[in-house]
């Protein structure tokens, strides 16, 4: 797929989940997305985001999604659409609390806590049958069971409370916008194979490795008006290196198009390095539909540095937005 195409699935991801949608809820302590519970009007939407993930990993493109592991444990769950009746697709059963402490830790170690916790349960914490979660700066309350409100939680109970929060977090709440999710990422992705796949390389095939080694990107590293080892290939290597994950990812976009490592790490990456006659002046350029870098011949390190910061750092949109 050519930089464009990558640039544009990058581009689209980053409005879907843009808080004017509301579609997802950020969590800032775990740093991951998860599906808002009031958005059952959107099921539609959760659908097309769902084949558009799936036509991402159909033509190898990487996104930079922030979704906990469960996610993709809901896609597998099962593995292959049924042929008869999808009610039950996407949910996980029996989900655990180290399963929300990947979506709201404080709240799993509170629960963590409840299950430890030695004195009177009911008289201490004065928890009752239900759950009230934030979203957006409004703060909802749900029964976990029938007249939850008037049940207390006790020692005796606790456990079952611990188990229909868990159940209402991770499945019941999200439970139309998942499906629709999971129908959406299988018309595109149906396909025996995923029977193969644990969770975790489902998520590698959507995102990609979260390392950017670029040692391994310079082993594979072809040149063209250059030879490695040249003073100006040897600054340019160092000036990439020392530059911070930021920036990284930012060079990554910029010569790639998108901005994660592909399946197999930088050592499975083509990249090229061109020489040009152009004015040292002028900034690098980049073909991301061959992941190419084309490299004027500055006169110092500092000047190197200098403008590959701006150019990789203004890069972004090529007109899309």
């Amino acid at each position: 797929m050519g930089g464009l195409t990558k640039e544009w699935f990058l581009l689209l991801i980053r409005q879907i989940f843009h808080p004017d949608y509301g579609m997802f809820v950020y969590h800032p302590h775990s740093r991951c997305y998860w599906f808002s519970t009031d958005q059952e009007g959107n099921l539609r939407e959760y659908n097309l985001i769902g084949v558009l993930m799936g036509l991402a990993v159909y033509n190898s493109i990487i996104l930079d999604l922030h979704f906990p592991s469960i996610c993709y444990r809901k896609l597998l769950s099962p593995p292959v659409v049924p042929s008869v009746d999808t009610s039950g697709v996407g949910v996980v059963r029996s989900p655990t609390i180290d399963d929300l402490a990947e979506i709201l830790p404080d709240v799993a170690r509170g629960l963590k806590e409840l299950l430890a916790y030695e004195g009177n349960v009911e008289e201490d914490m004065c928890l009752n049958f239900q759950v009230s979660l934030e979203e957006y700066g409004e703060v909802k309350t749900y029964m976990l069971k029938p007249c939850g409100d008037s049940v207390p939680v006790t020692n005796s109970n606790r456990r079952e409370y611990v188990n229909l929060y868990l159940d209402w977090v991770l499945n019941t709440a999200i439970y139309e916008q998942f499906r629709a999710f999971y129908l959406g990422f299988h018309s595109v992705c149906a396909s025996n194979a995923l029977i193969m796949l644990r969770p975790e390389e489902v998520e590698m095939l959507v995102c990609g490795s979260p390392t950017l080694d670029l040692n391994e990107l310079r082993k594979v590293t072809e040149y063209d008006g250059y030879k490695p080892e040249q003073p100006l290939i040897s600054d340019f290597w160092e000036v990439l290196i020392s530059l911070d994950e930021d920036l990284k990812k930012k060079f990554l976009l910029f010569t790639t198009g998108s901005d994660r490592v592909p399946v197999g790490g930088m050592g499975e990456m083509t990249f090229k390095v061109t020489r040009t006659n152009l004015d040292p002046a002028n900034l690098p350029e980049a073909h991301t539909c061959f992941n190419q870098l084309v490299l004027p011949q500055y006169e110092s390190k500092e000047a190197l540095k200098e403008k590959l910061i701006i150019a990789i750092s203004n890069a972004e949109g090529f007109g899309l937005e």
